[in-house]
């Protein structure tokens, strides 16, 4: 049993409910509805796009360009993370792509070892939706968690010097930063997880099920990339502040420029 395919005329009609907050951010002045305009068209023209070469990658199904593909993926990843969050990109793009890239690698190799057969999982049926999707969700996370902790340093500069003062390490009188960017950056996760199958269904759960396959089945891999996004999510932001934190201060422990400087 497959899902049911959408024609080009129902695509069409189906999205006509767009019309509904394109009204609401009109009439109030927002002045978002360029960037929506410019966001759903990108959104389309990518997502049709993915279409026609995926289907192409799923039909060869060649190990190297299945490789190839996710590590596609890391990198624009790792490269919308540094721009999002506003970093200086000379310093901080190769340790934001070792935390992108151990989220990968550990997760990858559960898949493969734990959940099924090596060769299954590099199938291109599984790696790429797989990897994508454990890449993807933690992209948002891993900004603010990144990004918070680094503006927190400069905004209590006075607490961090203090701390050094009194003769703590760096990394002690670094240890509430962390935390707090680890709360700022996965409080909502937790919040929301706690509200999967009560209030709605994750996305790759409903579609097993359209695609119709047996609901439990469904269940089980939903469990398992949940579980993969969120430590994947803590992984790609420790390792980044890990490696950061060895050239991201000065020789006296002194919080560098790390953000963009706007012009």
């Amino acid at each position: 049993m497959h899902a049911n395919d959408i024609s080009w005329l129902s695509l069409a009609l189906g999205s006509l409910v767009m019309i509904i907050p394109i009204i609401v951010l009109w009439y109030y002045r927002t002045g978002l509805l360029k960037d929506l305009f410019i966001s759903t068209a990108r959104m389309s023209i990518q997502l049709m796009l993915a279409g026609f070469y995926l289907k192409y990658i799923f039909a060869l199904d060649n190990l190297y360009i299945n490789i190839g593909w996710v590590v596609l993926m890391i990198i624009a990843a790792s490269s919308t993370i540094v721009k999002r969050a506003d970093l200086q990109i000379k310093d901080f793009y190769l340790p934001v792509l070792f935390g992108v890239l151990i989220n990968v690698i550990i997760n990858g190799a559960i898949f493969a070892i734990a959940v099924m057969s090596g060769q299954e999982f590099f199938s291109a049926r599984y790696l790429i939706p797989i990897m994508g999707m454990v890449i993807g969700n933690t992209l948002t996370a891993t900004i603010v968690g990144i990004k918070s902790f680094f503006q927190s340093i400069q905004k209590d500069e006075d607490h961090y010097k203090y701390m050094l003062m009194c003769g703590a390490s760096k990394s002690e009188s670094l240890f509430d930063y962390i935390s707090a960017a680890l709360k700022m950056a996965f409080s909502p996760t937790i919040a929301q997880n706690a509200t999967i199958g009560l209030i709605w269904l994750p996305g790759m759960m409903t579609g097993q099920i359209l695609g119709g396959s047996d609901p439990l089945t469904a269940i089980k891999y939903q469990i398992l990339i949940i579980v993969a996004i969120f430590a994947g999510g803590v992984l790609s932001v420790m390792t980044t502040l890990s490696l950061t934190k060895n050239f991201a201060f000065d020789d006296l422990d002194m919080l560098k420029k790390v953000f963009k400087q706007h012009k």
